[in-house]
């Protein structure tokens, strides 16, 4: 929001005076204007008006296109009148007043330029007969005006009520804007000549028009009665102003207008430097229109630089006439070249009463960073192992335009002290962040493990290109504990919590603009578990991939892979129990132990994939015939009891994939649609391979059953089990198109047919016979029962966007084989104006029966020896919903059918305006990453207040669970 706005200067702006005839001096145009080229030359000309006895433009007829030219004559002692063509000059001509017949008679009258009479002032006054040597003036007739006539142009005033605007007054497009509505109006920058000027203003000639003038030899001229002077962008306003010729200086008294593109001043006085732009304005208000924020002050200077400073100033954001909040300071400066504001001995008011303090403070004016405190957050958590009143307070350090830190000291009253600190940079080649906390000994003995201890936690993310295509990245996280991020949280960038990353990789792209497209990565990768009752995951010691693809004209292609790792993990990896460790306090650990014969392996695995394609295709089909040869290869150590430490599987896969697309026009409801009709048909054969019993599962997984399923070409995961099958997927897709391309209805559904049972499985210790062995836990009966299956479930899909505010979606999943749905959800969402959503979902899958846990008591996280009903079926309402633009209501109900349980209750309310957010939300959860029979109930009410354009002086974290309702976090403009 600069002051002075620097723009490309044009070469006729920049003309010197004495370029050419009739170029000097000023240019009086249509109504009441008169252009200047050089520095304050306007009080002379309309003193030398003041001095022409008669025009010879009395006996002449003026056109559009022509002038009077006026310049001294020979002897010096008079002025010579022509007519002559109209010079354009840098600004376009209004357009010309009509000529009074009076001027045609040629009558010795006072000469009325412009509705501007000027006068001569006392014997100083200049004249023609004195007028300085060498200056020329065009003048242009007009209609002489009686006393009172208003001037010809009118200069649209708004600053009285500081240009807002309310809302049904606003440009259409504005009106539908959101921010509009919130803040019932806007500030309107009025159209005004000069104001799409581009360029330094100082170098445009002045435009100045008052009622009436006078002009003294000694370069003092005076503009009296609705004074308006413009210079290129800038526009001035008074009732009476005083200009120096000789000093560039003006003084501009009552009613002072200062106006630039996206500023508007308003003051008692204003004194201007014309060629630096230096104002110094008294009893002043100000608005930056752009960023909706406004002021006042005893005294504004602005400076040659566009840095405004202020006396015993105030700022805000808040509409005129409704003040909620305002910032006051004895000393402040708005820098709109930083981005920033300062204010010392500044102190915030809410409703007029002070509520906060500070002898210095920095504030933005826009998006832009500057170092200082940020605001802080305050939370409190009354729990026995909550952290108390919790006061977080982060100081920002804006190192460079590339980098940045913050440090985050935080206070707990139950728990102690602790700081946050994170460094970020962004060069040509590379990005990263460098991060990491560390606390006092913690206090809190109810339900931890970590008592007495120091608690830490470090992450470090880079990322650097080394050439175009060369490139590698580093991501490191470590905590002192597994319950580090329960009881403490982060604000760092961190890409999981659990398991935690320490990976290291190089990446090339090779290939170029040529048809073989390659890419080859090399690295490590430790995961650590932050889980109590889980297993440990496998890591990474060396990662190798390369995989490319050939395409060779006419539909052919070719690909391949080559995969090498080597996993390794602790020896107690696998998860037991719990076990309480301090009764007192109610504190449990997890118990983890070895694992047994091939789930306990460690080693090598080597893998291989070669294929290759053919696509024919035009506008209605396709087909593709492809074949792909897999090996996976392993070494393996610490097989317990020994067993082959060199398993290999080697597997074809052979499929052919086809589609069809029709379509046609089609009505419903009276709109036209194109209707889609997309049958498509794959069939896949692998063979079986025995012995994969031997092959560990270092990484792999059988993929969970969706829609998309149909299609894909394995059934599992990874690469440690190559899948066997014989089966034909079909499918049908249908599309309803509006004409512009917008899919108003998709639906899809298909079904896998398999002509063979599978055979291979994940879980090695798993006989594909074992079915008919009532020992068998029903999740892997269902694994088998599901591998001799004829068929897979049926699959839908279904997306309706009923309305461009309404949309529906649908997945099911039904069990033909069992006649049970597998799974089934139904979504609905309703935009029906800006700033509303409301959704409701219910989601369903069959699972088997869960092993049901002590909620309590010294055996609390173990097993009770019974089994109940492990389904997932649940329903969860959300919705925010303006009762009108300032005032919203927010809530979200969530509720476990199964366990009839309520899983999160929430409701509030927000209130927006121009100048600040307020939310007040009352919340009942149970973490849904906790077991579900010793989870506990947390609740508390959460108050947010945000300034905008200052900054959140409480913060709850509010907007984190907001921004879990579908829509909230876009439904702003």
């Amino acid at each position: 929001m600069a002051f002075i706005r620097k723009r490309g200067i044009s070469p006729e702006m920049m003309e010197s005076p004495t370029e050419a005839d009739g170029k000097a001096g000023f240019k009086p145009m249509a109504k009441n204007i008169f252009i200047l080229r050089n520095k304050l030359p306007l009080v002379v000309t309309t003193g030398l008006l003041a001095g022409i006895p008669v025009l010879p433009a009395a006996s002449a007829e003026l056109t559009e296109d022509t002038q009077w030219l006026c310049q001294q004559n020979v002897t010096g002692d008079g002025w010579q009148c022509n007519i002559a063509p109209r010079d354009t000059g840098p600004i376009p001509f209004a357009k010309r007043a009509p000529v009074a017949p009076a001027l045609k008679t040629a009558p010795a009258i006072p000469v009325v330029v412009q509705g501007v009479t000027t006068q001569a002032n006392s014997a100083k006054a200049v004249t023609a007969q004195t007028a300085p040597e060498g200056a020329a003036v065009s003048v242009l007739p007009v209609a002489a005006t009686s006393a009172g006539q208003e001037k010809s142009q009118t200069v649209f005033k708004a600053y009285g009520t500081l240009d807002w605007t309310q809302l049904d007054q606003l440009p259409l497009f504005r009106q539908s804007q959101r921010s509009a509505k919130v803040c019932e109006g806007g500030y309107v920058e009025p159209y005004r000549p000069g104001i799409d000027y581009v360029g330094d203003p100082s170098d445009a000639p002045i435009i100045a028009e008052a009622d009436e003038s006078t002009y003294l030899e000694t370069g003092q001229g005076t503009l009296t009665g609705n004074v308006v002077v413009r210079q290129g962008y800038r526009q001035i306003e008074s009732d009476v102003a005083n200009m120096n010729r000789s000093t560039s200086e003006a003084d501009f008294i009552g009613n002072v207008v200062i106006r630039e593109p996206n500023m508007l001043m308003l003051g008692d006085r204003a004194d201007v430097n014309m060629d630096s732009g230096r104002a110094e304005i008294t009893n002043a208000q100000y608005v930056f229109h752009a960023e909706g924020s406004r002021g006042e002050a005893d005294k504004i200077v602005r400076r040659e630089s566009g840095i405004i400073d202020m006396d015993k100033a105030t700022y805000t954001t808040c509409k005129p006439g409704n003040c909620t909040w305002q910032l006051n300071g004895n000393e402040v400066e708005l820098n709109p070249n930083s981005g920033f504001g300062t204010a010392t001995n500044a102190t915030v008011e809410l409703w007029d009463v002070p509520v906060f303090y500070t002898p210095w403070i920095t504030f933005p004016l826009d998006d832009r960073r500057k170092s200082g405190l940020l605001y802080p957050t305050i939370a409190f958590d009354s729990s026995e192992d909550g952290n108390g009143f919790d006061y977080t307070q982060a100081i920002y350090w804006n190192i460079a335009p590339n980098m940045d830190a913050t440090f985050t000291p935080r206070i707990m009253t139950n728990r102690g002290a602790l700081i946050e600190s994170e460094f970020r940079y962004l060069t040509k080649s590379a990005k990263g962040e460098l991060g990491g906390a560390y606390s006092t000994p913690d206090k809190v003995k109810e339900e931890n493990l970590n008592y007495d201890e120091n608690r830490w936690m470090v992450n470090l993310r880079h990322e650097q290109n080394l050439t175009s295509n060369w490139s590698y990245r580093a991501n490191y996280t470590d905590a002192s504990d597994r319950e580090y991020f329960d009881d403490f949280g982060t604000d760092l960038n961190i890409d999981s919590r659990n398991p935690l990353h320490k990976e290291l990789y190089t990446t090339y792209q090779g290939g170029g603009l040529s048809s073989h497209q390659w890419a080859m990565t090399l690295g490590t990768q430790h995961l650590e578990n932050m889980d109590q009752d889980e297993d440990d995951p496998y890591n990474k010691d060396i990662d190798f991939n390369l995989a490319g693809n050939v395409n060779l004209q006419s539909g052919f292609g070719v690909g391949y892979v080559l995969d090498y790792a080597d996993f390794q993990r602790d020896k107690d990896w696998d998860y037991k129990r719990q076990v309480l460790v301090d009764p007192e306090n109610d504190v449990y650990e997890g118990v983890f132990g070895e694992g047994s014969g091939i789930n306990n392996a460690v080693g090598q695995r080597l893998y291989a994939e070669t294929s290759a394609k053919y696509r024919f295709s035009n506008s209605y089909a396709f087909v593709e015939p492809g074949v792909k040869l897999r090996s996976v290869n392993y070494r393996l150590d610490r097989l317990d009891p020994v067993s082959e430490d060199r398993p290999d599987t080697t597997a074809p896969t052979y499929y052919l994939d086809s589609g069809l697309f029709f379509d046609r026009p089609t009505t419903l409801g009276g709109m036209k649609f194109t209707q889609t009709l997309e049958p498509r048909a794959k069939y896949i054969y692998t063979p079986y391979k025995s012995g994969q019993e031997l092959n560990p599962d270092f990484d792999s997984s059988e993929s969970s059953f969706t829609y998309s399923s149909l299609w894909r070409d394995d059934r599992f995961s990874g690469y440690d089990r190559i899948g066997d099958t014989n089966q034909l997927s079909l499918g049908i897709t249908s599309r309803f198109l509006e004409e512009n391309g917008y899919e108003r209805f998709r639906f899809g559904i298909g079904q896998v047919f398999y002509f063979k049972d599978r055979e291979v499985l994940i879980d090695p210790t798993l006989n594909p016979d074992d079915n008919e062995d009532t020992n068998l836990s029903e999740d892997k009966r269902r694994i088998l029962e599901a591998n001799k299956a004829s068929t897979s479930p049926i699959a839908t899909q279904l997306v309706w966007n009923i309305r461009r505010d309404l949309r529906l979606t649908q997945d099911w999943m039904y069990n033909t084989n069992g006649g049970y749905n597998q799974e089934y959800a139904l979504g609905m969402q309703y935009l029906p104006k800006a700033g509303s959503v409301f959704n409701a979902r219910y989601r369903y899958r069959d699972q088997v029966d869960r092993a049901e846990k002590y909620s309590d008591g010294p055996n609390r996280g173990n097993n009770t020896g019974k089994y109940v009903n492990g389904n997932l079926e649940e329903v969860d309402f959300s919705a925010v919903w303006p009762l009108s633009p300032q005032w919203s209501v927010l809530g979200r109900y969530t509720y476990d059918i199964t366990n009839s349980r309520k899983m999160e209750q929430s409701f509030g309310f927000e209130r927006e305006s121009c100048c600040y957010m307020m939310r007040v939300m009352y919340r009942n959860w149970i973490d849904p990453d906790d077991d579900i029979d010793v989870a506990d109930e947390d609740k508390g009410i959460f108050f947010e207040f945000v300034l905008k354009g200052l900054g959140n002086i409480t913060s709850s974290k509010v907007g984190v669970f907001l921004n879990e309702i579908s829509g909230y976090s876009s439904r702003k403009d």
